[in-house]
């Protein structure tokens, strides 16, 4: 089987129209959403002109058999993740100021203040983004895929910290062991092509196309936004054990 995947959307509905394309022309059997449909921060993803966060919705409700909850779907509806990484929320976190949200944060939390000021979302929009989950598994071929849009124990990205050497993952790997899965993917991180890691190796890879073996293995998928790296999909082919990046669009700023 084909899955496509996709991630980091962030209202760029051209770019997602473009990547849909792609994984049609491929003949994807399923499509995959990593999280973050929504939330535009214009220091980071400039090159969305016209950001449309209902009609990427629409889109990714009609086209996608799978979805989970990046931290910027968890604020627009103003919902605490599930898994909240040892962050003790304070009762009523959404109504506290900007800035007093900020110092509890201490540094810790994605800072929204360019989202503050969102346009409010439709009802059904609202709802479908607030009932889907954080983490789904699937089982294909026999192996179990454990979707999310970051590493575990903040599967919805919440938090800042990100993955720079092979422990980094081990919590993630654990969970997919404890799941059942050997195989792990989520968006989040913005990163040219693709990273992958295991128990003993975090890698980065530029090129288009790479094997899976039997071991736990985690990888992060390309952004579909465009921005300062080139915009992309993976499609994973069950049957094959093969992972191939697609690339939808170059980037435009720096």
């Amino acid at each position: 089987m084909k899955i496509g995947i996709l991630s980091d959307i962030h209202e760029d509905v051209l770019s997602l129209t473009r990547a849909l394309q792609v994984l049609q022309k491929e003949g994807c059997h399923q499509v995959v959403s990593l999280g973050d449909i929504v939330g535009v921060d214009h220091g980071h993803y400039g090159a969305c002109e016209l950001p449309d966060a209902e009609e990427c919705i629409r889109l990714i409700r009609e086209n996608c058999t799978v979805s989970v909850a990046g931290n910027h779907d968890l604020f627009a509806v103003r919902k605490l993740p599930r898994f909240k990484a040892r962050f003790k929320y304070p009762a009523r976190w959404y109504t506290l100021p900007l800035k007093e949200r900020q110092a509890l944060g201490k540094g810790k939390l994605w800072d929204y203040s360019d989202a503050e000021d969102q346009i409010g979302l439709s009802e059904k929009s609202r709802d479908y983004l607030s009932t889907i989950p954080e983490f789904i598994i699937l089982p294909v071929d026999g192996v179990r895929i454990l979707f999310s849009h970051h590493l575990f124990p903040d599967p919805s990205g919440s938090l800042r910290k990100m993955p720079s050497w092979a422990p980094d993952l081990w919590l993630h790997l654990n969970w997919m062991k404890l799941q059942g899965c050997t195989i792990g993917i989520s968006g989040h991180l913005h990163i040219e092509g693709t990273l992958r890691g295991t128990w003993h190796h975090l890698h980065h890879s530029s090129g288009n196309q790479f094997s899976l073996n039997g071991s736990h293995t985690w990888i992060s998928c390309p952004p579909v936004t465009r921005g300062g790296v080139s915009s992309g999909v993976l499609i994973l082919d069950t049957d094959l054990r093969l992972v191939t990046t697609h690339l939808i669009d170059t980037p435009t700023i720096s």
